[in-house]
């Protein structure tokens, strides 16, 4: 999965995780606006079946917020330890020794980087100013 490292925020950042509580709310509403965003394009970037009447495209998770070394984070779509109805999406997405990858879930990521910026900083300058 692609990860996006915010470009000219720390300060932002770094005031908004002072406000504690209050701080965490910011960051879920950022993270699940900017989230949305991003699951909205993997729906409609991945790839879909003739055969079935359910998709993967209808079935993208967006995880809980996460913090990892300091770092509050979601996941969004397909990850390698998938073992959900739709597992199969992380064979399309990360490829096996006999189907290529189609990285559909990294490039809804890398093509909405800006935006997704964009987001976070608006998001966390509104809860600044609240």
């Amino acid at each position: 999965m692609a990860r996006i490292e915010l470009e000219g925020m720390q300060e932002l950042i770094d005031r908004v995780n002072k406000l504690g509580a209050r701080g965490d709310v910011i960051k879920k509403r950022a993270l699940d606006k900017a989230g949305n965003l991003v699951k909205t394009s993997m729906e409609k970037n991945a790839p879909r079946s003739n055969k079935t009447k359910r998709h993967m495209a209808d079935n993208i998770k967006v995880s809980d917020i996460e913090k990892e070394n300091g770092v509050d984070f979601i996941e969004i779509g397909p990850n390698k330890g998938d073992n959900s109805e739709f597992f199969y999406s992380k064979f399309t997405e990360f490829g096996t020794s006999k189907i290529p990858a189609q990285h559909w879930a990294e490039n809804s990521v890398l093509e909405n980087k800006r935006e997704i910026n964009n987001i976070i900083k608006e998001e966390l300058q509104r809860g600044l100013e609240e």
